[in-house]
């Protein structure tokens, strides 16, 4: 099973816009919005092993409205 299989993500806490979970090169995972590119930090892990629990970790920040938009005013 994938890692994004296993997320329940919330709508984007911006704009009401599906998140998807991405990848920052091999070492980090971050949480974004497929509509308006509002995100979370990047989580960063060192091997496959911790590559679930760091998606988690962005699982939770975005479902608990923790985005960040590129937007004016932001």
């Amino acid at each position: 099973m994938e890692i994004y299989e296993m997320l329940e993500l919330n709508e984007c806490p911006k704009c009401g816009g599906a998140g998807y979970l991405e990848e920052e090169g091999n070492s980090g995972v971050y949480i974004s919005c497929i509509d308006c590119d509002a995100h979370t930090v990047v989580f960063d892990y060192k091997d496959e092993d911790s590559k679930l629990a760091a998606a988690k970790k962005a699982e939770h920040v975005w479902n608990s409205g923790k985005a960040i938009s590129s937007h004016p005013g932001e």
